[in-house]
């Protein structure tokens, strides 16, 4: 419930914007986001996969080895804050400063939650900067620029980072502790498997925002929002077995695999009718029925292949997962750039996506590979056992 509503919160915020003030405000101020999105990926560098790894093989140094990993990444956060200022205007600068700060120590204790189960703590500070910032956007509603909204969301951001630092003070303490400069080679993989995963589904996003206008942007990244999030219930939904696909128990792992892919062929088509009549409400969009083939073939491949990753994992072959994601967030670079140059606006940006999807599907199930072994085992000759 927790995941959901920080979910959802997400999604909530440019319709808010786009409600109270305009569309092409929420456009503009996509540009900040994008790259506040990238900045945060290498800012974070795999530190929850990581550090909940640790906390698991030395329960008993959680504090030395939480408080060392913040420190170790904290002069990320000043590099990013400093090149903003070449990117955007230089008055922009503190309040860049203050919402990579703030999503900084936001992230930096997902591996706390997680490992404390303090979600209940964590659903009462995210409704509360989230009031603060609904609040705020209604009582500007008539004024707002691109400069108050950045104002107003980087104190939301920058509120909701400080209130986890007091929650989760009790496992900060700097005293003897120095940075550790080998995190970035060890968390590499994590940070590697990150950063592609959110390509994967975040490059026609990019794309668009650079070869687009305000309006065209401000449509696509709602639309992409609410994509990503049905796609995200795949994962709602296996995460509780997650222990037996470790446990390398194949008839559940089967099981698992099915469930999902079937409840995908629900999910996806229902949660689909939703974001049209979402579109319609808030974006004064309206999408053919091809577009929305488009939005199925982007949601549904996930829903077909996320086990598979856990297996990879279970098998530890990160490597090749690293390799594939990569593979399909440039497929998605390059087809959605491509279309959108030969004119197809959304459509084009939805095609790189899906094109990207399927790719995943292909390479993380290798179905040709599966066909192959199929013939194989029904020409092989059966033996019969001695009685």
């Amino acid at each position: 419930m927790r995941q959901i509503l920080v979910s959802v919160f997400s999604m909530v915020i440019p319709l808010i914007v786009i409600k109270y003030c305009s569309k092409e405000l929420w456009g503009s101020f996509v540009s900040l986001l994008l790259f506040s999105l990238l900045a945060l990926q290498i800012i974070n560098w795999g530190n929850k996969e990581y550090l909940l790894r640790q906390f698991s093989f030395a329960p008993g140094a959680i504090v030395p080895a939480f408080s060392k990993n913040l420190l170790t990444r904290l002069p990320l956060v000043l590099l990013f804050s400093i090149i903003g200022v070449f990117f955007f205007p230089i008055h922009f600068g503190f309040w860049i400063f203050l919402w990579l700060i703030g999503r900084f120590f936001n992230h930096a204790v997902e591996s706390l939650i997680v490992y404390e189960k303090k979600f209940k703590a964590s659903v009462y500070i995210e409704i509360v900067s989230f009031a603060f910032w609904v609040i705020s956007l209604f009582l500007m509603k008539n004024t707002a620029d691109l400069y108050s909204i950045l104002i107003f969301y980087s104190l939301y951001q920058f509120i909701k980072g400080i209130l986890y630092v007091f929650e989760f003070r009790k496992f900060i303490c700097f005293t003897g502790i120095q940075v550790d400069y080998s995190y970035y080679k060890s968390a590499l993989g994590f940070f590697l498997l990150s950063v592609f995963g959110f390509f994967t589904s975040k490059s026609d996003v990019y794309v668009i925002e650079y070869f687009s206008d305000e309006n065209t942007t401000a449509n696509y990244q709602v639309l992409n929002s609410l994509l990503v999030f049905i796609m995200s219930t795949s994962v709602f939904i296996y995460t509780p077995f997650i222990k037996n696909i470790y446990r390398n128990n194949e008839a559940v792992v089967r099981k698992i695999r099915m469930l999902i892919s079937l409840s995908g062929l629900f999910i996806v088509p229902t949660a689909l009718i939703a974001v049209k009549y979402i579109v319609q409400f808030y974006l004064s969009l309206q999408l053919s029925w091809s577009e929305y083939l488009l939005c199925f073939l982007y949601v549904f491949p996930s829903f077909v292949y996320g086990i598979r990753i856990i297996e990879l994992f279970r098998k530890k072959q990160e490597k090749k997962v690293i390799v594939y994601l990569m593979i399909c967030a440039i497929g998605n670079t390059l087809v959605s750039a491509l279309l959108l140059l030969s004119g197809y606006g959304i459509a084009g940006a939805l095609s790189g996506g899906v094109f990207s999807q399927l790719l995943a599907l292909c390479l993380f199930t290798n179905p040709i590979t599966a066909i192959f072994k199929l013939n194989q085992s029904q020409t092989q000759p059966k033996t019969q056992s001695p009685s």
